[in-house]
């Protein structure tokens, strides 16, 4: 896997999120992490619907596990409450998840294909417990997963995750809270690239 810009979405529905998404996709994104904690499984289910299928198998869900079977997504992320069930998630093409400190994710005994580390700078959010640059670099180097920054990624700073030894960096606020999320997303791709 070489660097990867990743896209979570916003919780709350944005009115265009759907037309957002599948520019997104139109621009080159290769991994949207569908994240929608309150919505039902029938919510969820009529969310990826309406996402062209062509782009199905760049999608993660965050819940509602079946539904990546049911429409072939490319896997699911598992939250840390799912993380401590005995499930099966063999059954899944990928499948990846979340963690706060760099203990935590050494201590994970599971198999991953990528995981999330969080805040890496400070969010909107979630604030305060950064990570100290020359810690991260170490702990990029030997760990066993590929790590993927999350937090506070914008235009300024998501060539420095890159540099500092992450997989990628996923985005959220810096996309959904902006005026234009494409125009956004194509700013930090032109940055990495």
């Amino acid at each position: 896997m070489s660097f990867s810009l990743v896209v979570v979405t916003p919780e709350q529905n944005h009115p265009k999120e759907i037309e957002i998404v599948t520019s997104l996709f139109e621009h080159g994104l290769q991994l949207l992490h569908v994240r929608k904690p309150n919505a039902n499984r029938d919510e969820l289910r009529g969310y990826i619907q309406h996402i062209p299928k062509q782009f199905h198998k760049r999608v993660l869900i965050h819940s509602h596990y079946e539904l990546a079977k049911e429409f072939n997504l490319k896997g699911i992320h598992l939250t840390e409450k799912a993380r401590g069930l005995k499930s099966k998630t063999n059954q899944y093409k990928i499948v990846s998840t979340s963690f706060h400190t760099t203990k935590d994710v050494l201590k994970s005994r599971r198999k991953y294909e990528y995981v999330f580390l969080s805040p890496v700078f400070d969010s909107i959010s979630k604030q305060g417990y950064n990570f100290e640059a020359e810690d991260l670099k170490s702990f990029l180097k030997g760990n066993k997963y590929k790590v993927i920054a999350l937090g506070g990624i914008d235009q300024q700073n998501v060539k420095q995750t890159k540099e500092m030894g992450f997989s990628g960096a996923a985005v959220l606020g810096y996309i959904w809270e902006s005026k234009n999320p494409v125009e956004n997303y194509k700013r930090l791709l032109s940055k990495i690239e």
